[in-house]
């Protein structure tokens, strides 16, 4: 039985306030065993409603078997990066957030809108797309990292901060499947990974969430960023440390936790 549009505002409004006083709740899944998808949408939206902050593009998560592995979670899903996200001057301190892990990823910038369905590869790349090394910061507010796929939904799939390297046109000798990304904690080659464990290739990450949201009456505008998913497992991180997302040949992009 679908949440009523009240329990939707009071559990939206539970997750604003745990971010913004950084404590944690309990999972909803758990207080309300009967959560769905479509009810984990809806709290996400009513959520970032009570924020008011402008959008800024997407994010997608578990677009990596790894990652997926990781949370015991099936599919993708996505959430909405808001400005305030934006991570500017490459430093962060570290006590505005609850428990920091960052996944680096390729993000992607359209240069047209993506309107209509059925999109795929060959349509984003009709796009004039642009990449760019990424770090995504994501911050659950639940107590800890095990939740269902329906509490990281309404918690807008952990979104909470990113950082962005220099943009670069995908060619059409660009394949993004087979580009290598290094994680660096620390100066430390910690984690690697490709653009293929992004749903198989970055662009069709895009064209999965473009097709999305037209089915929810929504298009992807151009300029937007999409965060394409992490291409390593994600890493809880500590105050002081140098975060580096490298793409090979690509550049990258740095974040300090201070």
């Amino acid at each position: 039985m679908p949440l009523s549009v009240a329990l939707i505002e009071e559990l939206a409004q539970s997750l604003v306030e745990a971010e913004c006083s950084r404590g944690t709740i309990d999972t909803l899944s758990s207080r309300y065993p009967g959560l769905d998808e479509a009810d984990a949408y809806a709290i996400a939206r009513a959520r970032l409603r009570r924020r008011r902050h402008a959008r800024t593009g997407y994010k997608l998560g578990y677009t990596s078997a790894a990652m997926r592995r990781q949370m015991n979670i099936e599919h993708p899903n996505y959430g909405v990066l808001t400005a305030d996200m934006v991570i500017e001057g490459g430093t962060i301190a570290f006590n505005t957030l609850i428990h920091p892990l960052v996944e680096p990823e390729i993000a992607i910038a359209l240069g047209r809108d993506l309107a209509g369905g059925g999109h795929d590869r060959n349509s984003v790349l009709a796009a004039a797309p642009l990449f760019m090394a990424a770090i995504e910061v994501c911050d659950t507010r639940y107590h800890e990292y095990r939740f269902k796929a329906v509490d990281n939904i309404a918690d807008n799939s952990s979104a909470a901060r990113y950082v962005l390297g220099t943009p670069m046109p995908v060619t059409t000798g660009c394949d993004l499947r087979t580009l290598a990304a290094e994680l660096w904690i620390d100066d430390q080659l910690t984690d690697q990974g490709v653009g293929a464990n992004a749903l198989d290739d970055p662009l069709l990450a895009v064209a999965w969430l473009a097709n999305r949201l037209h089915a929810e009456g929504t298009t992807l505008k151009a300029g937007e960023v999409v965060l394409t998913g992490g291409l390593t497992r994600g890493y809880l991180v500590r105050r002081g440390q140098q975060i580096r997302s490298r793409l090979a040949g690509a550049g990258d992009a740095a974040l300090l936790f201070s």
